[in-house]
């Protein structure tokens, strides 16, 4: 299972793909448009060529929390929007997980720290020295928890069918 993990963010926003449990493609995408719809477009477009380059079988993303800033909130929810077009047009599985969701997969506390997560991520899933933006490492996190919760549902509907099985 080939899952892309996505953190948006309108300056930098990272990208993950997980595979089998390991880290096979990672980055971040800082666009060079000034004006936030240029930014948007030029982000959506790297995401479409990462996916028609590498075929994930479904995408994660982080749920939508509240900001302090209206403005941000705004931003990160037109370009989230155009980020989920973006998948669905490639015909892509969305997936979504609360931040909550997210440490207790990776760390298996639900209010971890980003240190925690960034430490986990860093050992279990990259394995390399090699330094990631704090973006990459929350794309990473968000598809490693996709895998993750992907693989307790599929063991779920496995040991449900053997049930039924011995009921017949």
């Amino acid at each position: 299972m080939k899952v892309i993990g996505i953190d948006p963010g309108i300056t930098a926003t990272g990208y993950g793909i997980v595979e089998d449990g390991k880290n096979i493609y990672t980055g971040t995408i800082r666009p060079r448009k000034k004006e936030t719809y240029g930014k948007i477009f030029e982000i959506c477009e790297h995401i479409k060529s990462i996916v028609e380059t590498n075929r994930p079988d479904c995408a994660a993303l982080e749920k939508v929390f509240y900001h302090k800033n209206l403005q941000s909130l705004i931003r990160s929810s037109e370009l989230r929007g155009a980020i989920i077009l973006t998948l669905l047009s490639s015909n892509i599985k969305i997936l979504e997980y609360t931040p909550s969701q997210i440490k207790l997969t990776t760390t298996g506390n639900g209010r971890a720290s980003k240190r925690q997560v960034r430490y986990f991520i860093e050992r279990i899933i990259t394995r390399s020295n090699q330094k990631h933006s704090v973006h990459a490492i929350d794309a990473l996190a968000i598809a490693y928890t996709a895998v993750k919760k992907m693989q307790s549902q599929t063991k779920k509907s496995i040991l449900l069918s053997c049930r039924n099985r011995t009921l017949l």
